[in-house]
């Protein structure tokens, strides 16, 4: 007997049955009051102000104002009704996007067509790249954000697009539109949301010998959180030459590809017969749906359910109930920041009956997610067992997005060059080198500090500050820095009052006696060398490379 991975088996195939109704009793108004009795209980919640930080910088890509803060800190209750109007501001939808493209990996740097193959200029690079990939993840935010049906995800007739895509794709992006909009394809594919949009299988390519196999492993290990190339397979070693025979012959094989080759059918009007060809790639090609029961040998099915095809397959994806379970577990999964266990079984059961009960709404999916222990967290009660210790994520690290995203929000710098977002890409930028994921060579995001994270942290905050300096205190804008200007002094009482302003808009949190004493020392000693402007960049950057800033 041999022990081998296979590339296109693994788990079991599960028998589908239709979505559960929604007749199972919603969770109290507070999960949280769940959470904390029982199924996490060595975990110790955040402070209300650092807790609707963490909120605010993962649905809004920014620090908490001042008025919330004070609201919150007053009564603590009223982070409910704060973290609701979060959910509704117009950032969500761009925080989603950069929250789905950590797990779905559709971001890349370069695809199979790039911008010559399209005549774009090398300008565009940057924002061609990030338009092909977040097409699906568009699709995504937006069912979100309106709160549909998550599963319109699979079953939309629409897409969405914007002015690149609508100039070069077969879309009906409006003449002169701007911005991401709801579009349709006018190549005749069928409507099944994501899973007929070019993003998604631009970054998830097949070819001659795979046969949308490993297009099939993607979409289970998206959708019904079951990766079927986990899982290493007993068979033993067949004298047949042909690769396909044995796929159809090896009981072995056979107990994945029953399963993965009915649905990798499905999926041939995507078959692109010359790769890196634009024309090829942007269109659907319904003549070429017979090829995929022909070359492999099988008619389409879901998992034994008889289809038609494409035109199908959503609708049968949408009524597999581990679609639904894996709904509120990558929800989960992206806001703990860690993977899920089967320790983590009744958390994620009752976010999935929440969902059930809210007919889909992924708005009230994110609220129960929110009111989570395990996202609350901030710290271990002392018995804490060494292996929760080392699950838990009570402290997460700012993304390169919404490091980007608060650093402009505060200091009013973007870290651009060459028509590149800094840390939105690899190219030129530093968005792996920060922690960051690349969606093909670097698919997690990094948890804790390392070196490159910790040098590309020093140039954002000394650029920041620089900017912060010249926009507030030298061009007089005071958007940040309000109460003070080149000639404060430390001996000036507004002078310590602004630092500790700040750092209760920037930390949430109180900061010791010794804290504003050890900078206006360190304004003291650069002021002494290199004046005023330097010495208040020099405080400002050490306030951004503090802890207590890059993670939340």
């Amino acid at each position: 007997m041999t022990l081998l991975l296979l590339s296109a088996c693994g788990e079991l195939a599960l028998e589908p049955s239709p979505v559960e109704p929604g007749s199972a009793a919603p969770l109290p108004a507070s999960v949280s009051d769940v959470r904390w009795a029982g199924s996490a209980p060595y975990l110790t919640p955040l402070a209300a102000p650092r807790l609707l930080r963490r909120m605010s910088v993962d649905l809004r890509g920014t620090f908490p104002t001042e008025a919330e803060l004070a609201a919150v800190e007053a009564d603590p209750a009223a982070l409910a009704s704060i973290r609701d109007t979060y959910l509704a501001d117009p950032r969500l939808e761009q925080r989603l996007v950069s929250i789905f493209a950590e797990r779905w990996h559709t971001v890349l740097d370069e695809y199979e067509v790039g911008t010559d193959d399209y005549a774009l200029a090398p300008r565009e690079s940057d924002a061609y790249v990030h338009a092909v990939g977040e097409e699906p993840l568009r699709l995504l935010a937006h069912v979100t954000v309106n709160d549909l049906p998550w599963s319109d995800i699979v079953t939309a007739d629409y897409t969405m697009s914007n002015e690149i895509l609508g100039g070069i794709w077969p879309v009906d992006y409006p003449e002169g539109g701007e911005g991401w909009q709801v579009s349709r394809y006018t190549d005749g594919r069928p409507a099944a949301g994501i899973l007929s949009t070019n993003g998604f299988w631009w970054r998830y390519v097949t070819n001659e010998s795979n046969k949308s196999r490993g297009r099939v492993a993607a979409m289970s290990k998206l959708l019904l959180c079951t990766d079927i190339l986990s899982r290493p397979v007993v068979f033993e070693r067949s004298t047949t030459a042909d690769v396909e025979e044995a796929i159809r012959s090896n009981p072995a094989c056979q107990s994945c590809h029953s399963s993965i080759d009915p649905i990798a059918a499905t999926l041939f009007g995507f078959w692109w017969v010359i790769q890196y060809n634009p024309y090829e790639m942007q269109s659907y090609h319904r003549e070429r749906e017979p090829l995929g029961p022909t070359l492999l040998g099988v008619d389409p099915a879901w998992y034994g359910a008889p289809i038609a095809g494409l035109v199908d397959l959503g609708w049968h994806v949408a009524s597999d109930p581990r679609f639904v379970r894996c709904g509120a577990q990558s929800f989960a999964e992206q806001l703990w920041h860690r993977d899920i266990d089967v320790q983590d079984y009744a958390s994620i059961e009752a976010l999935r009956k929440t969902f059930v009960a809210a007919d889909l709404s992924p708005r009230t999916l994110l609220r129960a997610v929110t009111d989570t222990a395990e996202y609350q967290a901030g710290g271990f009660t002392d018995d804490a067992p060494d292996d929760v210790r080392a699950k838990e994520r009570v402290e997460r690290l700012l993304s390169p997005n919404q490091l980007a995203s608060v650093i402009e929000a505060e200091t009013g710098w973007i870290w651009t060059a060459d028509g590149y977002t800094q840390l939105e890409n690899d190219v030129v930028g530093y968005r792996v080198l920060r922690g960051g994921v690349n969606g093909y060579s670097a698919t997690e995001p990094q948890q804790d500090p390392g070196l490159t994270w910790a040098m590309v942290n020093t140039r954002v905050a000394q650029a920041a500050a620089d900017n912060l300096v010249t926009r507030d205190l030298a061009e007089g804008a005071h958007l940040t820095l309000r109460d003070i200007d080149l000639a404060t002094l430390p001996t000036d009482p507004a002078f310590a009052d602004e630092l500790h302003s700040l750092a209760r808009r920037w930390y949430s949190e109180p900061v010791d006696e010794a804290w504003a004493p050890s900078l206006i020392q360190l304004w003291t000693d650069v002021a002494a060398e290199e004046g005023a402007n330097a010495a208040w960049a020099a405080v400002l950057e050490a306030m951004i490379r503090d802890p207590r800033f890059q993670a939340y």
